[in-house]
């Protein structure tokens, strides 16, 4: 039997991580830790962008698990290198060097999605032939400069809808999905 944190392992270890972090939240929500463990896990999050500390996380968590069920492993492998290496590039880049705005969304630079489509398609090839990565990488890192962060302030069908409405939870199922598609083919 092997002994691995892949595979049939990973998504009971996701679950499992999903659930530790969903008790971190009501814990720090509930104001339940001292003081200055509760200031530094908040730091983690957005000041003004959300309200819900570790929310990026647990949506990558649930992205990914949502792609464990629907994808062949090495799909998700690579749709995790999308949105791992990606996105960090695409914000990276595109702070640092994004000068050209994208025409739909003034926070988005050109260079910074052009960065980040290059940085997940070099690191899915690891997983998928060329044409499913560049596909996913494309798909995902397009989808990332037209999905803004979410706040969310009520508590409704329509708050749920804008708390997946993220693209740490939308990437690894959009860009999972389109190379799953193009292999098929």
């Amino acid at each position: 039997m092997e002994n691995s944190l892949t595979g049939d392992h990973a998504l009971t270890l996701l679950l499992l991580l999903l659930v530790f972090y969903l008790a971190v939240i009501y814990v720090i929500l509930n104001e339940m830790l001292p003081s200055p463990l509760y200031a530094f896990l908040c730091r983690w999050g957005r000041p003004g962008k959300q309200n819900i500390p570790l929310k990026g996380t647990i949506l990558l968590v649930c992205g990914i698990v949502v792609s464990l069920i629907l994808f062949p492993e090495e799909i998700v492998y690579a749709s995790i290198a999308v949105v791992g290496f990606g996105d960090s590039v695409a914000t990276i880049v595109g702070v640092t060097l994004g000068r050209h705005k994208l025409p739909y969304s003034e926070n988005k630079s050109i260079e910074g999605t052009l960065a980040g489509i290059l940085a997940a398609f070099f690191t899915s090839m690891f997983f998928v032939t060329p044409v499913q990565a560049f596909v996913g990488s494309a798909g995902g890192m397009l989808l990332e400069s037209v999905v803004d962060l979410q706040t969310i302030k009520e508590l409704n069908s329509q708050a749920a809808y804008k708390f997946f409405l993220n693209d740490n939870f939308l990437i690894p199922v959009f860009s999972g999905l389109l190379m799953f598609i193009v292999g098929l083919f």
